[in-house]
């Protein structure tokens, strides 16, 4: 599909950058390239100088299948929305390594450069009353928030379906209806509905596509949830443990889930009331309040819960069939049976081989 390259160029320290979003690629570039993009860009036919074909294996004016003028927003957030996501390599398979040491060495490479984490403005400090910690016990909602905490660990028991329409319901349904009786009786017009949860403009632009693993009484699959009627709609079969795990950038654990929902944003919603770019950032607010309520209402259920915005964001939207100029997958929730630890099993077991081989090491030396 013909369309304007997904670049942006910026000055750095006296030199040309171009950003090739789509594809998280950098170049340093001179003046004659950027006339020859311009040019490329108008329909100009290509030559055989170098500087072309240096353009040209770039990549930056390789066909799309997605039609970027679709974007209802202005291209800040294009570049965004983009440039923030994962990308498989063509043709490369989804990952499945789940080892988790390139993350530990990482992880410990910066151990000696931990920010300071309490964080206090300065300036004269006024003390609170301490916490009373019998707050509202009795509704349990102080048992509740005691008990939520990340779970890592499942063990692929299947759970009810009740319990995961419970789930869906509190987290994302249409709790006070499927409309607002109450702009109505305010003499407004009605627009959206209300969950348990805000919205910006109560547009509820979020959407949860179950993803099915185990659950009694259904089918294994990917299911859109239709808040206002608390209904599912199969999407595809094509999904199991391996795949999720593979598609959640080898978090391979979530493959023991009894279920998960990938909530996707409906940009196309907000576009209509909020022009500008910056309600980019209400989407993200809007997913992160939900994510907190599914924390807190799985834990009611007695599951353990998980939360990651770290997969291939391409790969699920095309498993979910939407348009990502109009619809994108921003965050991934997990419910399932398990031990409740916040330790994903496989990372313990590569901690405790590295440290035996550490061991190994110093008695050999």
């Amino acid at each position: 599909m013909k369309q304007d390259p997904p670049i942006f160029i910026r000055v750095i320290d006296g030199r040309l950058i171009l950003w090739d979003y789509r594809s998280h690629s950098q170049y340093e570039i001179e003046e004659e390239h950027v006339r020859r993009i311009l040019a490329i860009s108008r329909n100009q036919e290509t030559s055989e100088s170098q500087i072309d074909s240096d353009i040209i294996r770039s990549g930056i004016f390789d066909d799309d299948s997605r039609d970027f003028k679709k974007w209802g927003w202005d291209c800040l957030s294009h570049i965004f929305h983009l440039g923030t996501q994962i990308v498989l390599e063509e043709g490369a398979d989804l990952p499945n390594d789940d080892s988790y040491e390139g993350y530990i060495k990482y992880c410990t490479s910066i151990i000696d450069k931990v920010p300071e984490t309490k964080y206090a403005r300065e300036g004269e400090s006024l003390s609170l009353p301490a916490p009373n910690k019998k707050y509202r016990k009795g509704t349990g909602l102080y048992d509740v928030l005691m008990a939520r905490q990340t779970s890592r660990s499942f063990n692929s028991s299947p759970i009810p379906l009740q319990t995961v329409a419970n789930s869906l319901y509190w987290t994302f349904g249409a709790v006070h209806g499927d409309m607002r009786q109450d702009m109505l009786d305010a003499g407004l017009v009605p627009v959206g509905y209300r969950r348990t949860s805000p919205s910006g403009g109560s547009l509820q632009p979020s959407e949860a596509y179950l993803v099915a693993l185990n659950i009694e009484g259904l089918t294994a699959g990917i299911y859109h949830y239709r808040a206002f009627s608390h209904e599912l709609t199969l999407i595809t079969t094509k999904i199991d443990g391996e795949k999720l795990g593979k598609l959640l950038c080898a978090q391979m654990f979530a493959k023991d889930l009894a279920y998960g929902i990938f909530v996707t944003s409906r940009f196309d919603k907000m576009w209509w009331k909020y022009p500008h770019s910056r309600a980019y950032r209400v989407a993200l607010l809007d997913i992160g309040c939900l994510a907190q309520t599914f924390q807190l209402v799985t834990t009611e259920l007695g599951l353990g819960s998980w939360l990651t915005s770290y997969f291939l964001d391409r790969e699920v939207n095309k498993l979910l069939e939407v348009d990502e100029m109009r619809e994108s997958v921003l965050f991934f929730l997990g419910a399932g049976m398990g031990d409740g630890t916040p330790f994903a099993p496989q990372a313990l077991q590569t901690i405790e081989r590295m440290l035996e081989e550490q061991r190994q090491n110093q008695r050999e030396g």
